[in-house]
């Protein structure tokens, strides 16, 4: 037989009396609170220390206060320990007295990827035991691929956890009032965004030298590469995945050509492409494809490569580039899978393909003349597309027209579009 768990070290709230210490809650918590008396699955993905764990501490705070048994919530993390759900139920209705068979029990389960054949595991028990509201949470986006392919699609509201938006960074700080009148507070705005890129998430806010917060994400991202990837994937040599990361790192926004990047590192222009597609799963990377107009032809192309997050790229490639930042930023928070870039080299940030067509740049800097905006009229001329977005210090809007085409100058701070 099996060493009983320890789930008192996990179930801190089954103390008398216990909360969470954590009174700030992400924008995202209204809308799961919403769906609490729904029986599908909630299911939380995204990076390390975004904060998904303590949305599920501020998820049982709010059970709580409800005044749900605390013995009737149930949390366990899959990062130390990997019991099979029968142990772990059997363990859970021992040290509890309660029937996880009968009895109504919300069940969290943290970093759930690493439990082998998690998928297959959790149907049967959300299937035999319709009392148990499940909640999983993991570091890899592997599991809502195999997900949909097997045995849990139409079981679960997915949400995938982004890092802080600016609005969010300044909630954390107690500094959100400043957005209220931005061109009275324009200068600390400025000074608050910039601080921001490189502190995108919560603990990083606390962190006041660079140092510290470049080892911070440092860890947060070797982390994923030494530990979390090789656990799900088949990585020969981690190594080789953070040389990726560094050559990225350096550059946000790189195109990558397979063969040349392989050349460099002394591996197939194939493993080059396999350890980029793990390091997209962990979330540690995203891409963009060169938009055509159609998704087939547009993955041919070139592909662009960003870290997830600005405080990423700062920490591990080293620079400061705001321009370069702020495109990384718009990334983090926004789902926008493509650029453009023609054969001439002209070339657009970002293509939004959510309502229609839009085009996006960032140029982090005071005045925007004709030259920033050519590659984008140039774009909605050759697509038929009626307005694109510049991102731009400035805090105060603008339109500029040619023909009857509209670019649209925005402050980045607000990420409006």
């Amino acid at each position: 037989m099996n060493n009983p768990l320890n789930l008192l070290k996990y179930n801190r709230h089954w103390e008398k009396g216990f909360r969470y210490p954590f009174p700030k809650k992400r924008r995202i918590f209204s809308k799961l609170v919403s769906l609490l008396p729904k029986k599908q699955i909630i299911e939380i993905t995204g990076l390390r220390r975004v904060g998904k764990t303590t949305l599920f501490f501020q998820l049982i705070n709010h059970l709580l206060d409800k005044g749900i048994d605390p013995f009737s919530i149930l949390y366990f993390t899959f990062d130390e320990e990997k019991p099979s759900l029968d142990s772990l139920f059997q363990d859970f209705s021992r040290q509890t007295g309660k029937n996880f068979k009968k009895e109504k029990i919300f069940v969290f389960l943290d970093e759930v990827q690493k439990l082998p054949d998690f998928q297959n595991k959790v149907k049967i028990y959300y299937d035999l035991y319709p009392n148990l509201k499940f909640f999983l949470s993991g570091s890899s986006s592997l599991f809502l691929k195999k997900k949909k392919q097997e045995s849990l699609a139409g079981r679960v509201f997915s949400f995938v956890l982004p890092p802080l938006d600016f609005e969010e960074y300044l909630f954390f700080k107690n500094r959100k009032e400043i957005l209220k009148k931005p061109l009275l507070f324009k200068e600390e705005i400025e000074k608050e965004f910039e601080t921001f890129l490189t502190s995108q998430f919560i603990e990083s806010i606390f962190l006041s030298k660079s140092e510290e917060k470049k080892e911070y994400f440092t860890s947060i991202a070797k982390k994923i590469v030494f530990e979390d990837i090789p656990t799900v994937f088949p990585v020969e040599n981690p190594e080789i995945l953070w040389q990726i990361v560094k050559v990225i790192a350096q550059k946000p926004g790189i195109l990558i050509n397979y063969q040349s990047l392989g050349s460099d590192l002394g591996i197939s222009n194939k493993t080059v492409s396999l350890y980029l597609y793990f390091l997209e799963e962990s979330f540690l990377v995203r891409k963009l494809y060169n938009f055509s107009g159609n998704f087939l032809a547009s993955e041919k192309k070139l592909k662009k490569y960003y870290l997830a997050s600005p405080s990423f790229s700062a920490a591990l490639g080293d620079f400061n580039q705001l321009g370069l930042l702020g495109e990384n930023f718009l990334l983090s928070v926004k789902d926008v899978r493509f650029f453009w870039r023609d054969p001439y080299k002209h070339e657009v940030d970002f293509v939004d393909v959510q309502k229609g067509i839009l085009p996006i740049e960032i140029k982090y800097q005071e005045k925007i003349d004709k030259k920033d905006t050519k590659n984008l009229f140039l774009f909605l001329k050759k697509f038929g597309s009626q307005q694109g977005i510049i991102f731009s210090k400035s805090m105060e809007e603008k339109k500029l027209v040619i023909k009857d085409k509209t670019v649209m100058v925005k402050p980045v701070f607000f990420l409006d579009f």
